[in-house]
C-alpha cells in the first residue's frame, strides 16, 4: 500500500498546470540494501520546485498531509514534528531571493482542505503561538494568512486548482 504522502505528491503532479513545470527534487539514499552501511544522507530543503512561465514565478515547496486538523513542526533539530526543522531552514534560505515564493502546501484531510501557507507567514505562527503545532484556527486568530487551494474529489482522491493558485500568487 502506499504512502499517503506519496499519493499526496502524485495528485499535486496530475494537477500541475501545462504551461508550468513541477519538479520533484529526488529524495537522497536513506541505506544500501536495508543494511545500515550508510552513515549520512543529504536532507532535501524542500519537495518541489514548480516554474510558473505565465508569471515567471518559482515556487519552491514543500507537500505535507495531515489526517487530522492540526500540523506539528520542529523549532530545533532535535525535535520531533511533521514539518522538520531542516525544511523551515531550506525554504527561509531560498525565499530571500527575487522571483522565488516559497511556502508549504498543507492537505489537512480530517477537514479536506489545501492550503500554501508562504515561510513568513510560517514563520509568524510559529512566533505568536507557544506549541508546536498549529491549526487553521490559530492562524486565523493570529491574523495570519493563508491562501486556500480549490480542490476536487474524484471518488477517493483530490485534483488540485493550482492553475488558479498561481494565478492569484502573481497579483501579490
Amino acid at each position: 500500500m502506499k504512502n499517503v504522502g506519496k499519493i499526496f505528491e502524485e495528485q499535486l503532479k496530475k494537477s500541475a498546470p501545462s504551461y508550468s513545470l513541477l519538479y520533484r527534487l529526488p529524495d537522497a539514499a536513506q541505506s544500501f540494501g536495508g543494511s545500515n552501511l550508510l552513515r549520512f544522507s543529504a536532507k532535501n530543503p524542500f519537495d518541489f520546485l514548480m516554474w510558473d512561465s505565465v508569471g515567471h514565478i518559482l515556487f519552491a515547496l514543500e507537500a505535507k498531509t495531515v489526517s487530522g486538523k492540526s500540523i506539528s513542526f520542529e523549532r530545533t533539530k532535535d525535535e520531533h514534528g511533521e514539518i522538520h526543522s531542516h525544511q523551515i531552514k531550506g525554504l527561509n534560505d531560498w525565499q530571500k531571493y527575487d522571483g522565488i515564493i516559497a511556502g508549504f502546501i498543507i492537505e489537512f484531510r480530517a477537514l479536506e482542505k489545501t492550503i500554501f501557507i508562504t515561510i513568513e507567514n510560517f514563520n509568524k505562527i510559529m512566533v505568536a503561538i507557544n506549541k508546536k503545532s498549529f491549526t487553521l484556527k490559530d492562524l486565523e486568530d493570529n491574523n495570519i494568512s493563508y491562501f486556500v487551494i480549490p480542490q476536487k474529489k474524484a471518488r477517493t482522491r483530490f485534483t488540485y486548482d493550482l492553475d488558479y493558485f498561481m494565478a492569484e500568487m502573481r497579483k501579490n
